[in-house]
C-alpha cells in the first residue's frame, strides 16, 4: 500500500495516546477497539451498530466466489436461486474494490447475468424487487450495486448455505 492509500490517526484521551496507520476499514476497526477499550461505553454502541466488515466479509464468502480483476466469479456446482446469486456476486464485487482487486463494486444485468449464470431476463426480473426490499441501489451508470442492508441480509444468505 502508498503513503497515499494509508489513512493515519493520532488519538490522544486522558493519559492514554495511540497512533493508527493502514487503510480505512483496518484503522477504523483499530480506533474502535481502542476507544473500547478506555471507554468501555462504546461497547454498548457496537453491539447495536452494524458496520461491514471486509474481513469478516471476505472469510464468509471463501469457497462460495473468488474475486479476479474481471469480477466474482461463483463457485462451480452452486445452485442459487437468481436473488442469492445477484447478491453474493454484489457482495463479492464490493468487497473485492475494498480491496482492490476490482475497479468499481457496481455491475451491470449483463455482468450480472454473465458472473451468475443465469439468463439476463432472469436477473433484469429480480433487479426491481431486490430494490424494492433494500438490498441493492441503482446507479446513475445504470448499475447495480449492494447496500449496507442488502450487505447485512446477504451474510445471513451465507450464512444459511454454509451451514447446510
Amino acid at each position: 500500500m502508498d503513503d497515499q492509500g494509508k489513512l493515519r490517526v493520532h488519538i490522544e484521551f486522558g493519559e492514554a495516546k495511540a497512533d493508527f496507520e493502514g487503510d480505512v476499514d483496518q484503522v477504523f476497526e483499530s480506533v474502535v477497539r481502542f476507544l473500547t477499550e478506555i471507554y468501555p461505553d462504546l461497547e454498548i454502541l457496537q453491539r447495536v451498530v452494524y458496520t461491514p466488515d471486509v474481513t469478516r466479509l471476505t472469510s464468509k464468502l471463501e469457497g462460495l466466489v473468488q474475486i479476479t480483476s474481471e469480477g466474482p466469479i461463483l463457485a462451480s456446482g452452486l445452485d442459487l436461486p437468481a436473488k442469492h446469486a445477484v447478491c453474493i456476486t454484489l457482495l463479492a464485487s464490493h468487497v473485492g474494490h475494498k480491496l482492490g482487486k476490482t475497479p468499481k463494486w457496481a455491475l451491470s444485468s449483463s455482468q450480472l447475468a454473465r458472473l451468475t449464470d443465469k439468463a439476463r431476463k432472469t436477473i433484469r426480473n429480480e433487479m426491481p424487487r431486490l430494490i424494492s426490499e433494500g438490498f441493492l441501489e441503482r446507479t446513475s451508470e445504470r448499475e447495480y450495486q449492494i447496500t449496507t442492508l442488502g450487505i447485512r441480509k446477504t451474510e445471513d444468505i451465507i450464512d444459511k448455505y454454509k451451514h447446510e
